[in-house]
C-alpha cells in the first residue's frame, strides 16, 4: 500500500537502468516553485530508496531511461481490483517521455480495466496535444493490437479493447499540480481542453491563497437547470451533464525545508470546492502549517500548529472543519 492517502499503490514504469540490467532509479526536472523541495528527488538520493539514482532532477536527460514493460505487464496480471497512481516518482508528460511510452503506457492500461489509474502531470499542454491528437487513438489501438492481442491469457484482454479503442479511457484519471495562482492560471484551462474520465487539481504543495472559481460550475444547479429544459429527473439529467473539474486534492508542503501552509488556504480550497458541489480530499496540513486567530478586532495572531505526525497527514489532528476525504463518484 502506498502512503499517498488519495491512491493505493504507486507504479513507475519509466526508470533508470544499470548496467547490469537493475533497476537504476529516477529522474524528472523541476519546472516550477511547487517543485522546489520535491519528495520524488529527496527520496530518489536518500542512501535508504532501494532504487535510488542520487541524481538531482534537473540537468541533461539520463541517457539509460527505459519504459519498462515489465511493470506493466505486473498490473495486468494483477486480479484484485486497485488505484493506481502511475509515475509517482517523474512526470509522465515530460519532454524527455517519447509518445511511443505514452503509447504503451496507455495501451497497457486500456487492458488493465480492473484498475483505476490515476496521472498527474505539471505539463498538461503536452498532456492535451498527445491525447487530443487524432493519430494517438490510432496508434494505441495499433499496438494494442499488433503487440498485446496474441496474450490471451493476460486479466482483462478481450476484443472490445482491440476493436472499439476509444479515448478517453475510462478508467484513467488525469491531473495537473496547481501549487500557486499563476500554476492554475497557467495549467487548468489546459486540462479542461484535455478528454479525461476524471479531471483533477492537485494543491499540494499549497504556496499561497488559490481560487479557481473561474474554471468550476455548480454542479446541483446545472444539473437542475438541464432537468428542467429537457424534461429529465434529476439522475438522468447527471448522467449526461459535462463536470469540468471532478475531483480536488489539497494539501501543504511536507519535509524540513517546507514553506508555511496557511490552514485558512485550504479552507478557501474546500469553500470553492463546496460551492462547485466538488468532491475535495484534505491529504495533509503540511509540515509548516499555521492558522490565523483572530485576537483584536480586524487583527489576526499566526502560530504555528505542531502535529505528532510529521507531515501533519493525521486526519485526526486536522481541525475538526477540515476532516474530509472524498472522492469522485463515491
Amino acid at each position: 500500500m502506498s502512503k499517498i492517502e488519495w491512491t493505493d499503490i504507486t507504479s513507475n514504469p519509466i526508470h533508470l537502468i544499470r548496467e547490469d540490467g537493475t533497476h537504476g532509479g529516477h529522474w524528472c526536472e523541476k519546472i516550477s516553485p511547487g517543485c522546489a523541495n520535491c519528495y520524488a528527488e529527496t527520496q530518489n538520493q536518500s542512501n535508504y530508496f532501494k532504487f535510488a539514482s542520487h541524481l538531482p532532477y534537473s540537468g541533461d536527460v539520463p541517457d539509460n531511461l527505459i519504459f519498462d514493460e515489465k511493470v506493466m505487464q505486473k498490473l495486468v496480471k494483477m486480479r484484485s481490483p486497485e488505484v493506481v497512481f502511475l509515475g509517482s516518482m517523474t512526470d509522465i508528460f515530460g519532454k524527455w517521455v517519447p509518445d511511443e511510452w505514452l503509447d504503451r503506457a496507455f495501451a497497457y492500461m486500456a487492458v488493465a480495466k480492473q484498475h483505476t489509474f490515476q496521472i498527474l502531470t505539471k505539463r498538461p499542454e503536452r498532456m492535451k496535444e498527445y491525447l487530443t491528437d487524432p493519430k494517438t487513438v490510432q496508434r494505441i489501438g495499433t499496438w494494442v493490437a499488433a503487440d498485446l492481442k496474441p496474450h490471451y491469457g493476460l486479466v482483462g484482454l478481450n476484443h472490445s479493447v482491440f476493436d472499439k479503442f476509444r479515448l478517453p479511457l475510462p478508467n484513467v484519471w488525469l491531473g495537473t499540480s496547481v501549487e500557486n495562482q499563476k500554476a492554475a492560471d497557467d495549467r487548468i484551462p489546459s486540462l479542461l481542453m484535455t478528454p479525461a474520465a476524471v479531471r483533477f487539481l492537485s494543491c499540494e504543495p499549497l504556496l499561497e491563497r488559490l481560487n479557481f472559481s473561474k474554471y468550476v460550475f455548480n454542479r446541483s444547479e446545472s444539473v437542475k437547470r438541464i432537468a428542467r429544459k429537457m424534461s429529465l429527473n434529476e439522475e438522468q439529467a447527471d448522467s449526461i451533464t459535462n463536470y469540468p473539474i471532478n475531483w480536488v486534492i489539497v494539501g501543504g508542503e511536507s519535509g524540513s525545508k517546507a514553506r508555511p501552509c496557511h490552514l485558512d488556504w485550504i479552507r478557501s480550497i474546500v469553500q470553492q470546492c463546496r460551492e462547485s458541489n466538488i468532491p475535495v480530499f484534505v491529504k495533509q496540513l503540511g509540515s509548516n502549517c499555521v492558522e490565523s486567530v483572530p485576537y483584536m478586532e480586524g487583527i489576526c495572531s499566526h502560530h504555528q500548529i505542531k502535529t505528532s505526525d510529521r507531515k501533519g497527514g493525521d486526519i485526526y489532528e486536522f481541525p475538526e472543519d477540515l476532516r474530509i476525504r472524498e472522492f469522485p463518484f463515491k
